[in-house]
């Protein structure tokens, strides 16, 4: 059999375990890229154990955003359906994760702007800004990621929404605005990040 490569050099930070109300378990962290190079195809995966070390539950998912840039993180939300009453012990590992291909249609050169994020109510924060291309290339199928995190560096809320726009042309600049569901937990900072692919 072909062995496994090892994936590049990757770290997981500020992970965070959420209830629903409905009792599911959300699992919120970030996948952070110390390296020099783009990373594709990253898979992570969240592991619960009880005290004995014995499994209770497993997931896997891919990050929010398809790449993750050097020095750089990109957040992951995995839902746990049917999540234990109770586990002692979690592990979390990156599974996969390749340099990007130089020749991939993938498009990093966007930036936002102008941002502002405010509490909407008990539930809900809200954020609004600018995203320009500032590219040499035109871009579709923009994807935008807002991360927000409490006081303690803990992911605390992530949400991923497609831009309505259909092509954004180089130097051009969209509005966004973006609402993030909270778990009775505040927003001390939040991030904004977005890719898509090369018009060809």
């Amino acid at each position: 059999p072909t062995p496994t490569p090892t994936p590049p050099p990757t770290a997981i930070r500020g992970l965070n375990f959420q209830q629903t109300p409905a009792g599911d378990l959300w699992a919120m962290g970030e996948i952070y890229n110390p390296g020099s190079l783009p990373l594709s195809e990253v898979m992570v995966q969240v592991t619960l154990l009880d005290e004995n070390g014995q499994l209770l539950a497993s997931e896997t998912i891919f990050p929010q955003l398809d790449v993750v840039p050097p020095g750089e993180a990109v957040s992951f939300a995995i839902l746990f359906t049917d999540p234990p009453r109770e586990f002692a012990q979690y592990q979390t590992v990156v599974l996969t994760g390749v340099p990007m291909s130089p020749n991939t249609r993938y498009y990093l050169d966007l930036v936002a702007g102008d941002l502002q994020g405010q509490t909407a109510d008990a539930a809900r924060y809200r954020v609004t800004g600018d995203l320009q291309n500032v590219g040499a290339s035109d871009v579709e199928n923009l994807r935008l990621l807002v991360t927000a995190y409490d006081d303690q560096e803990r992911v605390v809320a992530v949400r991923q929404v497609d831009l309505p726009v259909s092509v954004l042309r180089s130097a051009a600049v969209t509005p966004f605005e973006v609402e993030l569901t909270l778990a009775g937990t505040s927003v001390v900072t939040y991030t904004v990040q977005a890719q898509g692919l090369r018009v060809e």
